[in-house]
């Protein structure tokens, strides 16, 4: 998440840099016997305060105006802080006024900034909410569940998908979406019946379930096809869980037999569902080609 603070940081960077060589400009160095140590333990916490405010903003919060208001009233408050601190440990001639304003205009100015950014991420944290009882309600609804593997179904699917890719084009926080598919699962069908089908199509949606994180939303998108929505997870944490499940999936056994599943993950960049699923069944596609799995052979546990 700093990444896109980059700029933000290094203002921050350059005003207290600036503030320092402007404060050794002015003034002069305390004797050892006239600096009050109790009054600089109590400035530093407080500007240690106000710089935690800062970084934890920056490394939490995506870009934006809520995020702004929020980063410019923490670092106020930090350069008017860190010159109330080097006011401790600098004399400054009585006709130099210079450090007095410094010292004290930037505190309520940050106070009224970080105070409108509040505001704002107050009025952010309601719309989530609203949403999350939204996406509870759906939870609560069993209609949307597949009668066979108990996971949520396509239109469950659509409505979540949806409804976390307007979050993510507001918040502009990371979403991917992970497409698996059991390769020839027909020809395994037709060779041990559609009974065995359903076994192993149970027993990989409760692998599912137990090996996917729990802010991840699994659906059963086809017959033989699942997709997992992974909310606030980059493309590289995509790729991580997919490879941990194709690892899992090869304890998955159905009529003594191992069979194989395609996986392809993708960073979700289109707004709407239908289109970011199709994204995904490119890449499973793409997947697919590149594994070039031999064609089924019955008994020779070749999926």
């Amino acid at each position: 998440m700093w990444q896109q603070h980059l700029d933000k940081l290094t203002l921050a960077a350059v005003l207290l840099l600036a503030a320092l060589l402007l404060a050794l400009q002015l003034g002069d160095v305390k004797s050892w016997a006239a600096i009050d140590w109790l009054d600089i333990l109590g400035e530093g916490i407080v500007l240690a305060v106000a710089l935690s405010w800062l970084t934890l903003n920056l490394l939490n919060r995506p870009a934006g105006r809520v995020t702004d208001w929020l980063y410019y009233g923490s670092l106020l408050l930090s350069c008017s802080f860190a010159l109330d601190l080097l006011d401790e440990f600098l004399r400054y001639p009585a006709h130099v006024r210079t450090m007095s304003w410094l010292e004290s205009v930037p505190a309520p100015l940050g106070m009224l900034a970080l105070t409108y950014g509040l505001m704002g991420w107050h009025q952010e944290q309601r719309q989530i909410n609203r949403q999350l009882r939204g996406r509870e309600r759906f939870l609560r609804d069993h209609r949307l569940l597949d009668p066979l593997t108990q996971l949520y179904g396509l239109d469950y699917l659509y409505a979540v998908l949806n409804r976390e890719l307007a979050l993510h084009q507001q918040q502009r926080l990371p979403l991917s979406i992970l497409m698996l598919d059991i390769d020839q699962f027909a020809a395994f069908n037709r060779q041990h019946g559609t009974a065995a089908g359903d076994n192993y199509l149970i027993s990989l949606a409760e692998l599912l379930s137990s090996q996917m994180r729990e802010s991840d939303v699994i659906c059963r998108y086809a017959g033989d096809r699942f997709v997992a929505v992974l909310v606030h997870t980059e493309q590289a944490a995509a790729e991580i869980i997919a490879l941990h499940l194709q690892q899992q999936l090869q304890r998955l056994t159905a009529a003594g037999q191992t069979l194989h599943c395609s996986v392809a993950c993708i960073q979700a960049t289109q707004t709407q569902a239908t289109a970011v699923l199709k994204q995904a069944e490119l890449a499973l596609r793409a997947s697919k080609l590149r594994g070039a799995r031999p064609v089924y052979q019955p008994g020779h546990g070749n999926l």
